[in-house]
């Protein structure tokens, strides 16, 4: 599967906007065994794959501007967003 830098930054967004890889392949029509390797590939976070990298990279980066506003909403001290902070410190150390 070759994939255009047009399509590759498409995965980015749509992964940032947090859609799945099933949905990500199907809207790049492609075909069933190259939609198992890429799905697979996301799942194994296997970033050798370009297009399961360009995935990840997408959705870590949306990860972590909505988290840092999160944050920020915490330190202004939202009760809600302190609680999902706590919840992600929790997460991380298991």
């Amino acid at each position: 599967m070759n994939l255009n830098e047009d399509q590759l930054n498409e995965i980015e967004e749509m992964a940032g906007l947090f859609f799945s890889p099933q949905d990500v392949a199907a809207n790049l029509e492609l075909d069933d065994d190259d939609m198992e390797l890429f799905v697979a590939a996301v799942a194994e976070r296997n970033t050798r794959n370009y297009q399961a990298g360009a995935y990840l990279r997408g959705w870590l980066s949306a990860e972590i501007t909505l988290r840092k506003a999160i944050q920020q909403s915490a330190l202004n001290g939202s009760s809600p967003s302190q609680q999902m902070m706590l919840n992600y410190q929790r997460e991380a150390r298991s």
